[in-house]
């Protein structure tokens, strides 16, 4: 996983190498405490969407930051690596309200057309631990190179059906054009070609997904499913690259008749949350949109996109891309991989774009005691230039209105955002809701000044969730969040 996060910013750049108003209040405390479950500050109920903003049961836009969580070796679940409710406590400490965890089909369905029930209970262990801390899942089916027999990881060996394709042992990132084992099981799986237990791969995907929904069909905490990391289009690839809108036709014959399957299994469970697809892993590069369709055509359905681009420069281009596919399908979005190195700068950089376009974004990666990659909390140890506060920032985490701008600076740790408190959709916010903002005592030991124009100051003193509401009558309130002079009142 340490390598996976140290070169898959490369995977872009070596593929292309190959192929060529109201009154003003301030507030002075430093961050301290945490709201309680069932406080007003944090997101309540059902995660929904509203065209690109995903929404709280309240109707308040969520701008989530997040972390993902994907265990790659056997059991393939992260509390036999050591997840534990300290680095529970620690995420919610530091402002994370959401984490994308990876479930792989080598533990869901280890043998031929069984799903494993007790690989899904381990699974759900992590995901009440994680809601008692008030933190949602995003259940991610993971994969990496399509399976641990001819890739890395992902789906189990009786499901890999490479119809005689020579497994030359080409590792990550180049196995996706170098390998063709690994070029001809993904064919194989679009293709719902029989594997040994007599159906289709895409079959046994959808019971997976039936499996897996049944579980959690009811639980509150639970953000959604995302389909399927990081797909790749199979033996034809290279016009998902160079195309503007990607590639169409692959993306219908492939990624949208599976995502159908997918969902129709989830829905049949009678789950009503979030269900996000992936386009080709290509999208991620910034050099090509997508011309996905939402998935199985169900409303309450979006986009998992990640940000891998060979430069800096084409950054921009994937945000843009993600935005422009969602106001074509009305899609919810969300931001589920970045970071393209361990370096500070990248990690500042790239988190500071995402939040400019308010998106809710989830880093890669924390892995608390599992395989010790870029977040190594709660010890305090880490790998991101020596300093977590290069992705522990304070962020508006539920918007009572929709949000215009936001910008948060990180070398003076000053924040500054703005929202209408006109509601996204027919129906708006409910008119009792109040706006949050996460602010981790990380980036504040000092405490925090807080400004407001437009709207007043519900918290008390000494809170890391601030809660804030709108004057009757105005329709934009600006918050300022910046360093305390000093300490006025213990960390708890």
């Amino acid at each position: 996983m340490l390598l996976r996060t140290r070169l898959v910013g490369l995977t872009g750049l070596l593929i292309f190498g190959l192929i060529l108003l109201g009154g003003c209040a301030t507030s002075a405390s430093p961050a301290s405490n945490t709201a309680s479950l069932g406080s007003s500050a944090l997101p309540t109920g059902l995660v929904s969407h509203v065209g690109r903003w995903l929404v709280d049961q309240s109707g308040r836009v969520l701008l989530f930051h997040g972390v993902n969580m994907v265990d790659k070796t056997a059991p393939f679940y992260p509390s036999s690596e050591g997840f534990s409710t300290d680095d529970a406590k620690w995420l919610a400490q530091s402002g994370f309200r959401v984490v994308r965890l990876g479930i792989l089909a080598t533990g869901l369905m280890p043998s031929p057309g069984v799903v494993s029930q007790s690989y899904i209970n381990q699974i759900a262990k992590t995901v009440n631990l994680l809601g008692s801390h008030g933190i949602y899942t995003l259940v991610d089916f993971h994969q990496d190179g399509y399976g641990p027999s001819i890739g890395s990881d992902g789906f189990p060996s009786w499901m890999v059906e490479t119809n005689g394709k020579v497994n030359n042992g080409v590792g990550f990132p180049l196995y996706y054009i170098a390998n063709p084992a690994v070029r001809q099981a993904f064919q194989s799986f679009w293709g719902d070609q029989r594997s040994s237990d007599g159906r289709g791969l895409e079959q046994d995907y959808g019971i997976m997904f039936k499996a897996v929904a049944r579980k959690f069909a009811n639980n509150p905490y639970v953000l959604g499913y995302d389909l399927f990391n990081e797909p790749w289009p199979g033996n034809v690839w290279k016009s998902c690259l160079y195309n503007s809108n990607g590639c169409p036709g692959l993306t219908h014959q492939e990624l949208d008749k599976a995502y159908s399957i997918a969902t129709k299994a989830i829905r049949s469970t009678g789950d009503h949350h979030l269900i996000f697809g992936e386009p080709f892993v290509l999208f991620n590069f910034g050099m090509a949109g997508t011309t996905l369709s939402l998935p199985g055509n169900d409303k309450n359905s979006g986009m998992s996109f990640h940000m891998y681009t060979l430069t800096p420069s084409r950054e921009p281009d994937v945000i843009s891309n993600a935005i422009s596919w969602s106001k074509k399908t009305g899609g919810a979005l969300l931001n589920t991989e970045w970071a393209t190195s361990n370096f500070a700068p990248d990690a500042i950089r790239q988190s500071s774009e995402l939040d400019q376009a308010l998106l809710p974004w989830i880093y890669w990666s924390f892995d608390g005691g599992l395989v010790k990659d870029v977040l190594q909390p709660p010890t305090g140890a880490n790998l991101v230039g020596g300093d977590v506060t290069a992705v522990v920032q304070p962020y508006p985490l539920a918007v009572a209105g929709t949000p215009l701008s936001f910008s948060y600076v990180n070398s003076d740790r000053t924040l500054t955002f703005s929202w209408s408190t006109t509601g996204v959709g027919s129906k708006g916010h409910s008119p009792h809701a109040v706006t949050s903002f996460e602010v981790p005592s990380e980036v504040y030991p000092n405490g925090y000044l807080l400004s407001i124009t437009g709207g007043k100051i519900l918290s008390k003193p000494c809170v890391s969730i601030v809660e804030l509401k709108a004057y009757s009558g105005a329709r934009k309130v600006t918050v300022t969040i910046s360093p305390g002079p000093s300490s006025s009142c213990a960390h708890g």
